[in-house]
Parts: C-alpha cells; sequence; structure tokens
C-alpha cells in the first residue's frame, strides 16, 4: 500500500459524531436592559440600530454633526429618541447608561474620554484607537470611574468565528499549533468611498477583524513578531492596495492569514485552527455562509449554525456589554484585549512598509502616513 493509499483509508475512516454543545449566541440579559444613547450616526450604525431592535434595547438619544443624518436613523429605527445637537447634551442625560461611540478613529479618543467622565458605560466602534497609550489611559479612566469600557469588534460573534472560539476555550482542541485563514472577497466598493484614501485600509480598517479573532484563539499566548507583505493587486480599482499576507509568529504556533480583496469572482473565506487535540476549519462562499467541522480523535462534527455576520456580531458586542454590567465583570470584549489586537495589526503595518519582521509591541501608534494619503 502506498502512503498516498494509507492516508486515503485514514480519510474514509473518519466518522461522523455529534457536535459538542459550545454557546456561542449573544449572550442575554436576565432584568431590564439600561437605555442607549449613540453619537455618530453614520451608514455602518444601521446595522448597529437593526441589532438593537432585534434585541430589544432602547436606544433614547442620538448625536451627530449633521443632525439631518441623526434624523434618519431616528425615523428608520427609533422614532422616539431624542436628537441632541452635540454629544455634550447627549451625555448630560441621566436616563442614558450606556453609549454607542461610532465615530472615525482619531476623533473618537476624546469622546470616549468625556462619556467616561460622565460617568457612562461606552461601546467604542473599532478600529479602537491609533494610538495603544491613548487606549490603555482610556483603559484607566474607565476603570477610575467604575464603568465598562467594550470595543465594537463585532466579528468576534460572527456565528463561525464565535464558535470557533468558544470550542478552543472549552478546550476542545487542545492547545492550538497553527492558524491559517484567507478570505478573498471584492473590496473595490471603496473606491468612490473617503476609505479609498486610507493607505492601509486593508491591513488596519477591514483586517483587524482577523488581528482580533486570532487575538481571541490566542488569548494566553505572547505573540512575538509579525510579517507582512501587501501589492496593488492587477486592475483592482481602489487606491489602497488590495492584496496582503501576515505571518504571526509565537513561541511554540504559527498564524497566517492571505487576503486577496480583489477577488470578483468565487468569493471565499476559510480557516484551519490545528490543536493538538483536534482541529476545526470553517469554509463558505462569504462571512456569512460558514459550514464549520470539528475533527477529534472521535470523528468529525458539523454543527447547524444558526445567525449571521450582519447582525448578530453587533448583537453579540452591545448584549456582551450589557450583561457585563448585570454582572459587574469585565466584558470579553474589553479595551486592553483589543489593544493586543491593535498591537498585531500596527505591527503588520510597519512590517509592510519595512518589508521585515516587526516585533510585537514595538509600535505603538498608527503613522500618520498611514492613515491618509498626502
Amino acid at each position: 500500500m502506498t502512503v498516498k493509499d494509507e492516508y486515503a483509508v485514514e480519510a474514509d475512516a473518519a466518522t461522523t459524531v455529534e457536535a459538542p454543545a459550545i454557546d456561542y449566541r449573544p449572550p442575554r440579559v436576565e432584568g431590564t436592559p439600561p437605555n442607549l444613547g449613540l453619537i455618530g450616526c453614520g451608514g455602518i450604525t444601521r446595522s448597529h440600530l437593526k441589532a438593537y431592535q432585534a434585541a430589544g434595547y432602547r436606544v433614547v438619544g442620538m448625536a451627530d454633526l449633521d443632525p439631518e443624518v441623526a434624523k434618519q436613523r431616528q425615523a428608520d429605527f427609533y422614532p422616539e429618541a431624542v436628537i441632541y445637537a452635540s454629544h455634550h447634551e447627549l451625555l448630560a442625560q441621566d436616563d442614558i447608561a450606556v453609549v454607542d461611540i461610532a465615530t472615525h478613529p482619531v476623533p473618537r479618543a476624546a469622546l470616549i474620554r468625556d462619556a467616561l467622565n460622565a460617568g457612562k458605560h461606552v461601546l467604542s466602534q473599532k478600529p479602537f484607537v491609533v494610538d495603544l497609550a491613548v487606549g490603555k489611559e482610556l483603559a484607566d479612566l474607565a476603570d477610575q470611574k467604575n464603568v465598562k469600557l467594550a470595543v465594537n469588534q463585532n466579528g468576534r460573534w460572527a456565528p463561525h468565528i464565535a464558535y470557533i472560539r468558544q470550542a478552543i476555550d472549552d478546550g476542545h482542541l487542545g492547545q492550538v499549533t497553527s492558524i491559517s485563514t484567507t478570505v478573498a472577497w471584492n473590496h473595490n466598493w471603496t473606491k468612490d468611498t473617503p476609505f479609498n484614501n486610507i493607505p492601509h485600509l486593508l491591513l488596519y480598517d477591514f483586517a483587524i477583524h482577523w488581528f482580533d479573532t486570532m487575538n481571541c484563539y490566542m488569548t494566553g499566548r505572547t505573540a512575538r513578531r509579525v510579517y507582512a507583505a501587501i501589492r496593488n493587486l492587477t486592475q483592482q480599482e481602489t487606491r489602497p492596495p488590495l492584496g496582503a499576507s501576515v505571518v504571526i509568529e509565537y513561541d511554540d504556533a504559527l498564524v497566517t492569514m492571505h487576503f486577496d480583496a480583489n477577488t470578483r469572482f468565487g468569493p471565499q473565506d476559510r480557516t484551519l485552527v490545528v490543536g493538538t487535540r483536534g482541529s476545526l476549519r470553517s469554509d463558505g462562499p462569504d462571512l456569512s455562509h460558514q459550514t464549520v467541522t470539528l475533527a477529534t480523535e472521535a470523528g468529525e462534527a458539523s454543527p447547524t449554525l444558526t445567525g449571521a455576520w450582519f447582525p448578530d456580531g453587533f448583537d453579540g458586542t452591545m448584549s456582551e456589554l450589557l450583561v457585563a454590567i448585570e454582572q459587574d465583570r469585565t466584558p470579553h470584549n474589553n479595551a486592553r484585549h483589543n489593544l493586543d489586537s491593535l498591537a498585531l495589526a500596527f505591527a503588520a503595518m510597519e512590517s509592510a512598509n519595512l518589508g521585515q519582521p516587526v516585533e510585537v509591541g514595538s509600535v505603538t501608534e498608527m503613522r500618520p502616513t498611514w492613515l491618509t494619503y498626502e
């Protein structure tokens, strides 16, 4: 029997077993949820508000520099919400306990600081901050004010990512030894948007979901170095590079990520997590349609997942914050944990610029030239 035949027999011998019960859905508060306020009412907040509506949460106040945008969100989702002329007015309302701050990153830090000083719990849009020191300062301030500060890394509650994350935490894979992920989709829609002026659009604004995901899968392990390469791809329509490959080195594990945001046909999203006791793979045509398979010595299990990244991811980030407030504990998507994700992203961007590996933690802030083309 050839080596190839031996492997074929081994693969054929895999049996189908029942998937383990894994709690991957967004959590739910037991009591009455506190009232929410929204600061910044841009396009992405449609997904926020749709998720909050479905979960039964009450958004009672909104503020935006453009009041017409706020009025549109009010009309579409929460007609009873009050539109405030400034975020200061919204933060002064005693009936608002939690604020979702969904502005762009650079002005957001000051808004978060104002909200924490006003005694509000905060859910910050991602990417959280452009300076890790500022992020730590905000986390410290939240502790001082005895309020919770969480980050809207909504990918954590995409059903396939949440299932894999919880399966790892529950010990089904043992010690993770490697992760490989490939995300191929068409991001050329950004050519006519402000995103087209962000040099590291791919690694910063989009791939932060995957840096954060890998940080969750590898929680408790220290990332040592990152090597990243980016390229403009043939016939891409946007200005920022739409191709990237990233390698993250750990003492005893390796993570590889590949992004092709110029995929016009046959998009794919695939991940393989290999551990000492089993492996998990997810595969599908996009972020919302994924099949997950857990392989262990007992056999292979494919759970039937419910939900989708949009809107369940946005439900998850807010719901986890609200449950953490109710239980007086640290939310899973807390600011300090997310700073480790940003450290990976910052190292990757520096590596892509230098063409060499970069130590994680050696780059603590976004370079001005990474945020906008000159």
